[in-house]
């Protein structure tokens, strides 16, 4: 299975940089900041059998193809972002001090509110706004306190997320795929990063939010597993 590519495409730098590994793994540096969101599963695979068969779990997968395009995103992020570090591992209840892991999070979150920008402790049930950390090494990069700091943003539900885009983006889909757009002010920043960390939690690709970073389509059909198709 290999992909479709022109010479010295974007599809080329990023094969490249996913190397050899044929078993859908993620290169070191994203395998390690997106553990808990694409990866938390991969060294449990036994684990995984057995709650299936002992409480009906079912781990939710793509296929090969959807697979590719997401590898494909989460190597241009890394490419547009150096260093990417997006950090959902440090929320702590404020009244019981227990830790939220990031499905703690999002369980904690009241389905179809768009009011509601607070989770729930699973413990006490205080509930609270919870956040994360967005860090990267690009000279450009700008955070909560200012050139090359960290970008602390708000943890927003789906549904908060819709309603709060709608709110801002007034040019349609151009204004989420201009890097000015998101480097305007910090809300348009905490938004793009929200749709980027909601897009890899849920498994879906986001290659199109980076467009705006190149010059070249990144949209390509998608690679065929038919090796004598044309």
């Amino acid at each position: 299975n290999k992909l479709k590519v022109h010479k010295r495409s974007y599809m080329d730098i990023v094969k490249e940089r996913l190397g050899p590994d044929e078993n859908g793994e993620h290169p070191d540096g994203l395998k390690n900041t997106f553990k808990r969101l694409v990866s938390r599963d991969k060294k449990n695979e036994k684990g995984k059998l057995e709650r299936k068969n002992s409480t009906g779990y079912t781990e939710q997968f793509v296929t090969d193809q959807v697979l590719r395009q997401i590898l494909l995103g989460e190597n241009l992020l890394e490419i547009v972002y150096p260093d990417i570090s997006i950090d959902t591992d440090n929320e702590n209840c404020p009244r019981c001090n227990m830790y939220l892991s990031d499905d703690d999070v999002v369980a904690g979150w009241s389905a179809g509110n768009s009011q509601e920008y607070k989770t729930e402790c699973p413990n006490c049930l205080t509930k609270f706004v919870p956040h994360f950390c967005v860090q990267s090494t690009l000279p450009s990069f700008v955070g909560s306190r200012g050139p090359n700091s960290p970008l602390f943003c708000e943890r927003l539900s789906p549904w908060v997320l819709k309603k709060e885009l709608r709110s801002v983006v007034s040019g349609g889909i151009d204004d989420l795929l201009s890097p000015e757009w998101r480097e305007r002010e910090s809300k348009n920043a905490v938004l793009w990063w929200n749709l980027i960390l909601s897009f890899m939690r849920y498994r879906f690709p986001f290659t199109f939010l980076l467009q705006g970073s190149f010059s070249s389509s990144l949209i390509a059909p998608t690679p065929s597993d038919e090796a004598g198709e044309s």
